[in-house]
């Protein structure tokens, strides 16, 4: 059954990341932060959907900062009760979010960083479980890149996919952004 082996899955790539160093994860983050800001410039984004990371994640308050500070708007999520994403303007100034601005916000973005706790070559994403971003990605016109942000050894080959999963279409590692061969033109 895939919810077993995606809790299985979850349980091994989370004590993976908690066993990571304070400086390994810094000098990750920095890489994944060069990665970004170098796409978003590139690409022109305006608006970019993203998330305010756990202390073991490897995206950080400071991109978040850092695209803010070069002009572009920065959507992050505020859980709802039912586990779907609000969306509020990320407040630099004062490191948090803003007033929540509602679910369909994300649907203005230019580009949207997820949180995954590792991906699959495919698209397939291994998230924490509740659901939250397959539903507010669904949300998403089609071509809008969705990358998620990853240490090294998260990018794999193959995950468990349920038929509500959706796919991500890049990973960004310390080695840089990679576009992946899925996107939701492709269903």
């Amino acid at each position: 059954m895939h919810s077993t082996e995606k809790a299985r899955l979850r349980a091994e790539f989370t004590a993976g990341r908690q066993a990571r160093a304070a400086d390994e994860i810094a000098d990750v983050r920095t890489a994944v932060r060069a990665a970004v800001l170098a796409r978003c410039a590139a690409a022109g984004w305006m608006c970019v959907a993203a998330y305010v990371p756990l202390r073991t994640e490897p995206g950080s308050v400071d991109l978040l900062t850092e695209l803010t500070d070069r002009g572009v708007r920065v959507l992050v999520p505020v859980l709802l009760p039912d586990r779907d994403l609000d969306w509020a303007d990320w407040d630099a100034a004062g490191a948090q979010p803003g007033p929540p601005a509602g679910p369909d916000q994300i649907a203005s973005a230019d580009a949207v960083l997820v949180p995954a706790l590792a991906v699959a070559r495919d698209g397939t994403r291994l998230g924490r479980g509740g659901g939250s971003y397959d539903r507010a990605l669904a949300r998403l016109p089609a071509g809008v890149p969705i990358a998620a942000l990853l240490f090294d050894g998260e990018l794999v080959e193959s995950l468990p996919q349920e038929q509500w999963d959706r796919p991500v279409t890049a990973v960004v590692t310390p080695d840089g952004w990679q576009d992946l061969s899925r996107t939701y033109d492709d269903e």
